[in-house]
């Protein structure tokens, strides 16, 4: 560092760092399973799209409740980092597309199913391939989420986070997360039904800080909006994106540029220093040159160079 003393509080550093430091969500334990159920898409399918012969699905979103029949999650007794999750009456919507044999588009439908249904009397119920619930146990040493009501005081129950595609429901939180991943086996356009295998997957997840390599920034490609370079404005429009160059500070050793915050004068270029004659011409040039002024002894006293003082 220049003179021994570097501020990034008022000189911040550009570049890239050699590593990052990241806080990343990171999965301690998951496990999955697969189910299987048929249900009607809701529509009329030969009549209203008379020319469908494919489809494609996915899955927009999970819902379920908590309690008896239900979702429930308990702390395993005497093992305090594992937990018992018991899913049940999970109700799944999803996007099935309907296409043409060439492939074209012709509407996306929205139904829900239910899986796991708490009744063996359930439309989409069987015993192989859809019970009534399951229960997974699963590792997570920092424990869950929690729901919270409006009760005063308000009552803590632990949570299960659902991952879809609804904007309100999309992210990952710390504790017990659960997505699904869909695989249409069947479409029968006759009885307007579909037959989807889902895969469950719940996984316990922490966010978490760790050091990380760097590759460098990411080039972001540009697009053009205009043609040709006429003014300062279209020049800009034109020209390269954006972009923000002060770097992570490096925190841990050998840099430890977090030991950098610390606000500094740092001595001006040709000031007197100890092992310097303060008697000397160059001393009496700095001290003159930066409207300064000498000591009986010949050390330099005031502003030197017009910014810090320094007294030898």
């Amino acid at each position: 560092m220049p003179n021994g003393c570097f501020d990034v509080c008022t000189n911040p550093i550009c570049g890239s760092p050699d590593e990052l430091s990241i806080l990343a969500p990171l999965i301690y334990d998951e496990i999955g399973i697969n189910l299987c159920t048929t249900f009607a898409v809701g529509t009329d399918i030969s009549t209203t799209y008379p020319t469908a012969t494919n489809a494609s699905v996915s899955v927009i979103d999970i819902a379920y409740t908590y309690g008896d029949e239900n979702v429930e999650i308990t702390q395993i007794a005497g093992r305090p980092n594992c937990y018992s999750v018991k899913l049940a009456n999970l109700t799944v919507t999803f996007a099935v597309t309907l296409y043409d044999e060439s492939c074209r588009a012709l509407a996306t439908l929205t139904p829900t199913a239910v899986y796991l249904p708490n009744s063996t009397t359930a439309a989409t119920y069987d015993e192989d391939t859809n019970p009534t619930s399951v229960t997974l146990e699963i590792f997570a040493p920092y424990g869950v989420s929690y729901n919270s009501n409006n009760a005063t005081p308000p009552v803590y129950t632990p949570a299960l986070n659902s991952i879809g595609f609804l904007s309100s429901a999309n992210v990952v939180t710390q504790g017990l997360n659960l997505y699904a991943i869909p695989k249409l086996l069947g479409l029968d356009t006759t009885d307007d039904e579909v037959t989807v295998g889902l895969t469950l997957i719940l996984q316990s997840l922490y966010f978490c800080g760790y050091r990380v390599t760097s590759a460098g920034r990411i080039s972001t490609p540009k697009g053009s909006i205009v043609s040709g370079e006429e003014s300062d404005c279209i020049k800009f429009v034109c020209g390269n994106l954006l972009d923000r160059a002060i770097k992570p500070l490096d925190l841990s050793p050998p840099s430890c540029e977090g030991n950098l915050k610390k606000d500094c004068k740092k001595p001006c270029m040709n000031d007197c220093t100890d092992t310097l004659n303060t008697n000397s011409t160059a001393c009496q040039s700095a001290c003159n040159n930066g409207n300064s002024s000498q000591t009986s002894s010949g050390a330099c006293t005031g502003p030197c160079n017009g910014i810090y003082s320094k007294t030898n």
